[in-house]
């Protein structure tokens, strides 16, 4: 089994049992933060199995209908999450609000406080086992599915901190540690679904990355110039194409080398590169041709 998915396999089987957990102790103690934070499990659970799902394309070789490969899959996978996420967090907030104008009552116990601290506990151990494979393996869809667990452990603090102000006798801050929670979901959404969306709509890497790539061309003997750099995302990996300028002279077999080593520097200088096209043109030729390039 490939390595991305047997994370994701455990991914699943933790959110499901998550889901069980927080479940009970909502039915039991009637907070709004425990059940907010059960649906957010909830919507994990079906989050990493769009995460697996995603994997499974992302994992498929290039073919004559993708030629570029299916990596993006998983960029679209998380972004399909992170939509969740914010559905969710939206839904905690207006479940709040009536229960502030319509009452509510919460019923909270030893055991309940316990058991929501024992899911935390959980909660940040899977974070920094599914951050670290989905680094490693480089994988945004677990990379997504590690934030999941990440905005639980978080968003438990504020559903121990209302359940526990609600086991004192202020059972109005089951409402705000509710709430705190779906602020939580809202700005890791926003941040995740952004880095995601940029991927989908070829925004440029970062200017650091295209001057380590621009410097690599440069520095091949016989080029002179390099211009209209472009690059873009598709997964963890980066496509690129540029132009290089060499002699007028240079026969079309050295003109050919000269791009391969491009091609070459490029890859050993930034290894997530995993195709650069290289443009030749002569030194001498006319810039107003360059005008059909980007800038």
């Amino acid at each position: 089994m490939h390595p991305k998915l047997r994370v994701a396999g455990i991914s699943i089987a933790s959110n499901a049992g998550l889901v069980v957990v927080e479940l009970t102790v909502a039915w039991y103690t009637g907070s709004l933060a425990v059940l907010a934070d059960a649906f957010h499990s909830g919507v994990d659970l079906t989050g990493s199995l769009v995460a697996l799902s995603g994997i499974l394309m992302a994992l498929r070789v290039a073919d004559r209908d993708h030629r570029y490969g299916y990596s993006r899959y998983e960029n679209a996978a998380a972004l399909v999450q992170m939509v969740l996420i914010a559905i969710i967090g939206v839904t905690v907030i207006e479940e709040a609000v009536r229960r502030l104008f319509e009452g509510f009552r919460v019923e909270i116990t030893p055991l309940a406080l316990a058991a929501v601290a024992a899911t935390m506990v959980f909660d940040v151990v899977l974070f920094r086992y599914i951050r670290g494979k989905g680094e490693s393996l480089g994988s945004s869809a677990l990379e997504a599915d590690a934030f999941h667990f990440g905005t639980d452990a978080v968003g438990k603090v504020g559903v121990v901190f209302g359940i526990g102000m609600a086991y004192l006798g202020y059972p109005i801050m089951d409402l705000v540690g509710a709430v705190a929670i779906a602020v939580v979901f809202l700005v890791t959404a926003l941040r995740m679904g952004r880095k995601n969306l940029e991927i989908l709509v070829d925004a440029s890497p970062p200017s650091e990355l295209l001057d380590r790539i621009r410097s690599a061309a440069v520095g091949v003997s016989g080029v002179t110039e390099v211009h209209s750099l472009r690059g873009r995302t598709s997964g963890r990996v980066v496509l690129v194409d540029l132009a290089v300028h060499v002699s007028p002279g240079a026969s079309l077999e050295s003109a050919h080398s000269i791009a391969h080593a491009v091609e070459a520097s490029v890859r050993r200088a930034v290894p997530n590169v995993s195709e650069v096209v290289v443009h030749v043109e002569p030194a001498s030729h006319d810039p107003r041709l360059d005008e059909s390039h980007a800038a």
